[in-house]
């Protein structure tokens, strides 16, 4: 049995069921925990069987995360290609770190420490739905993998309701994702679109399975 039969299995069950009904997020903005959690749980209500989440977040608030949480330096999450922006987005990260480390055992006073209302959003979404036992499939944007760690920790045992689709194209984005337990279903270097094309290979494998 392939590893995908085995992921399908574990989020769907078994049988495995197929989705019928999919809600596709993209986050860019957001008002914080609690409005994700609400998000979440409106989702739910209204039938969702499958959301695919993923993020278009570019503040340093997702990598300060991971850092604190893995006790990571901030060079870590950045990266040592040095590109235009590098060093103030390595000062940045420091900064954050540096104000949010003493919340490293508290993640939801460390997701309001960090300001970042729409990274708040994903880890509230994430967090809520796995309450509601409501699957949840990736994109392979860093902020959602380092919303996923974080959520972790808020939830233990919630990464049985997540497939990664795909492997984030950002280092930080993939060391989050082995912090929260998950192993991506692709690797093919892609962001934009990667939750999508990772919805197409799930629906075939159910399918596959006899769903």
């Amino acid at each position: 049995m392939s590893r995908l039969d085995d992921e399908l299995k574990r989020v769907f069950g078994d049988p495995p069921t197929s989705p019928r009904a999919v809600v596709r997020v993209q986050v860019a903005s957001g008002q914080g925990l609690a409005a994700g959690r609400e998000e979440g749980d409106r989702f739910v209500d209204a039938g969702a069987d499958l959301v695919v989440l993923d993020a278009d977040l570019t503040g340093p608030a997702a990598l300060a995360a991971v850092a604190v949480l893995l006790g990571l330096e901030p060079v870590a999450m950045v990266g040592t290609d040095v590109t235009d922006g590098w060093k103030e987005l390595v000062v940045a990260v420091r900064s954050q770190i540096r104000a949010v480390r003493c919340h490293a055992g508290d993640p939801e006073q460390l997701v309001e420490a960090l300001g970042d209302p729409a990274f708040g959003r994903v880890v509230g979404l994430l967090d809520r739905l796995a309450a509601r036992r409501t699957p949840v499939l990736l994109g392979g944007g860093t902020s959602v993998a380092a919303a996923a760690l974080v959520a972790g920790r808020l939830q233990p045992g919630a990464e049985r309701w997540w497939l990664a689709g795909s492997t984030p194209v950002h280092p930080a984005g993939t060391t989050a994702l082995v912090g929260a337990g998950l192993t991506p279903l692709l690797d093919l270097g892609l962001t934009d679109g990667s939750a999508d094309v990772a919805v197409a290979v799930v629906r075939a494998g159910l399918e596959l399975l006899g769903a």
